[in-house]
């Protein structure tokens, strides 16, 4: 796989833990200069500490809400100004909010909106103008395979990736020309925070990668969940030259679980 040397900057969202941080360390080991970005300040320098003491002024690290949509921009042209161009966007950041469709708190739909959707998008548009400018540049976006599953008591989070999705897909054909690639990986059953939020002392692990036909749900034919690290080295290929003719492209990393709808 070929890779980029520092110069290439990469601005990441959702660095501070699971599939982010996960990505984070296999970009920046495999030599790409980082601005790693969380909604959580603290959290993001805290869990970053090792990282920055390690790779240095290849590492920049700076707050990020992404519910705060018309922030976005301003926030980005400075850390453009601060930091130079940013060649490559890479977008982990996601929330999760488990409720059956029909009693679900409007607030927390619209939030699950705000982080998946919206946030995403107004960082997709001031980065791909400065990326259309620039005649050149990649953007890989964190998707799930629930966008194309449907879910029980994931209404609102399984609707905003698929709203994500498609608009990772138009903006790639709208950047085409240009050479800007736009792609998405749909992570499974993965081994994070958010997984666990999903699993209690009588669902699991065993029973997610079994399936269950009573909630309709696929089990995963690997046998095996997936590690964060597997989402990590996915991301990287999509950021390589090794893709340079893949874009609105959806790469399904799931074991197989939902049968490559």
């Amino acid at each position: 796989m070929s890779v980029h040397a520092i110069q290439n900057t990469v601005l990441m969202t959702g660095a501070s833990r699971g599939i982010g941080h996960a990505t984070l360390k296999t970009v920046l080991n495999a030599g790409y200069r980082v601005i790693a970005t969380d909604y959580q300040a603290e959290a993001l320098f805290t869990a970053c500490a090792e990282l920055k003491e390690q790779f240095g002024d290849a590492l920049i690290l700076h707050p990020l809400d992404l519910t705060q949509v018309d922030e976005i921009a301003p926030v980005v042209e400075q850390l453009i100004k601060e930091h130079g161009p940013v060649d490559q966007l890479v977008s982990c950041a996601g929330i999760l909010h488990l409720c059956p469709i029909l009693t679900m708190k409007s607030h927390d739909i619209a939030h699950t909106f705000n982080v998946n959707v919206f946030g995403q998008v107004a960082l997709m548009q001031v980065l791909g103008q400065h990326m259309q400018q620039r005649g050149k540049g990649n953007m890989v976006i964190i998707g799930s395979n629930a966008a194309n599953t449907p879910r029980a008591n994931m209404g609102a989070y399984a609707s905003s990736k698929a709203a994500l999705h498609m608009m990772v897909k138009c903006m790639g054909m709208e950047l085409g020309e240009q050479g800007i690639r736009c792609n998405i990986v749909s992570p499974g059953s993965t081994r994070t925070d958010m997984q666990m939020q999903l699993w209690n002392e009588n669902y699991g692990e065993k029973e997610v990668i079994a399936g269950d036909a009573n909630t309709f749900r696929l089990g995963i034919p690997l046998g095996k969940i997936a590690e964060p690290t597997d989402i990590a080295q996915t991301v990287l290929f999509l950021m390589s030259d090794a893709a340079n003719h893949i874009t609105l492209h959806d790469l399904r990393v799931d074991g197989g679980a939902t049968l490559d709808n």
